[in-house]
C-alpha cells in the first residue's frame, strides 16, 4: 500500500522533471536558432549595405570624373609667359587712383567658343589668378585697394576672338592690367583658343571706358 502511494507521488514528479528538461532544451535550441538567424540577417544586411556604399562611391567617382572632364581647362604655358610679358609691358604702376573709389576686375568670356558653364568657370578662374598675381607684382597698392573692397569681379561676354584681342589692347593702352587666357586644348576647344580676357583689378571708372558696352554673361 505504501509502495503504491510512493509510486503515485514519484511518477508525477519524474514526469514533471522530464517535461521541464525537455522544455528547457527545446527553448535553448530555439533560442540558438533565433540567434543564428539574427546573426545571418545582420551579416546579410551589412553585406548589402557595403555593396550599396561601394556602388554609390563608384557612381560618385564616375560623376566627379565626368565633371572634371567637362570643366578641366589647363592653360597654354608658353602663351602664358608671352601674355605675362605683354601685360607687364604696360605701365601698371602708373595707374592713378584713390582708395575710396570703386575697384573691380572684369572677366570677358569669348562667346563664339560656346563653352559649358564648367569650362567657363575654370577659364575665369585662370584669368582671375593671372590678373591678381600680375597686378600684385606690378602695383601692390592698387592690388590691396581692390582686395580691401572684397575683390569685386564681374563676368561679361564678347562676340569673338577678334573683339577679345581689341579689348585687351585698349585696356593696356590705359595702363590697365589685361591678361588673355589661352586654353591647352584638353577639352571642348582647340589648343591655343583665347577663352577669356581679364581686365583689372583697377578703378571702375577707367575699366568702364573699355568694357562699358558689353553685356553680362
Amino acid at each position: 500500500m505504501s509502495s503504491i502511494r510512493m509510486d503515485s507521488i514519484i511518477s508525477p514528479i519524474v514526469i514533471s522533471i522530464i517535461a521541464f528538461s525537455a522544455g528547457y532544451q527545446l527553448n535553448s535550441y530555439l533560442s540558438s536558432k533565433s540567434n543564428q538567424s539574427l546573426l545571418l540577417s545582420s551579416k546579410n544586411s551589412f553585406s548589402s549595405k557595403k555593396k550599396s556604399e561601394s556602388s554609390n562611391n563608384n557612381n560618385n567617382n564616375e560623376s566627379e570624373s565626368e565633371i572634371s572632364n567637362e570643366s578641366e581647362g589647363g592653360t597654354d604655358t608658353e602663351s602664358d609667359l608671352e601674355d605675362t610679358k605683354a601685360a607687364l609691358s604696360s605701365n601698371l604702376n602708373l595707374t592713378k587712383f584713390n582708395n575710396k573709389e570703386e575697384m573691380k576686375l572684369i572677366l570677358i568670356i569669348n562667346d563664339e567658343l560656346k563653352m559649358t558653364k564648367g569650362k567657363i568657370a575654370a577659364q575665369a578662374g585662370h584669368a582671375t589668378l593671372a590678373c591678381a598675381l600680375t597686378l600684385k607684382e606690378a602695383n601692390p597698392k592698387l592690388f590691396r585697394a581692390w582686395q580691401n573692397q572684397g575683390q569685386p569681379k564681374i563676368a561679361l561676354r564678347c562676340a569673338n576672338t577678334e573683339e577679345l584681342e581689341i579689348l585687351a589692347a585698349q585696356a593696356r593702352s590705359l595702363n590697365l592690367c589685361a591678361r588673355t587666357i589661352r586654353d591647352a586644348g584638353r577639352t571642348q576647344v582647340a589648343p591655343g583658343s583665347k577663352t577669356v580676357v581679364g581686365i583689372g583689378p583697377g578703378p571702375a571708372r577707367l575699366i568702364n571706358t573699355v568694357t562699358g558696352k558689353l553685356k553680362l554673361l
